[in-house]
């Protein structure tokens, strides 16, 4: 998700969305907001420090994904 609109519009489109095993990957601090106040788990986030850019935290938690 690239804007709390998008995780707005997720659950007026699907308003009994449960995550489950789905990962959540969000843009933005205002966007992580947003997922946790709808109870969603984050699992990627951008940008950071070590991640700037969605692609490089997509890359990184495949990575880490995959050593396991």
């Amino acid at each position: 998700f690239f804007s709390p609109s998008g995780i707005k519009s997720l659950f007026e489109n699907f308003p009994d969305f449960k995550q489950n095993d789905t990962r959540i990957a969000v843009f933005g601090n205002t966007t992580i907001k947003a997922a946790k106040e709808h109870g969603l788990t984050v699992n990627i986030k951008a940008p950071t420090s070590e991640t700037p850019s969605m692609t490089m935290a997509l890359n990184k938690y495949i990575a880490e994904a995959n050593k396991k």
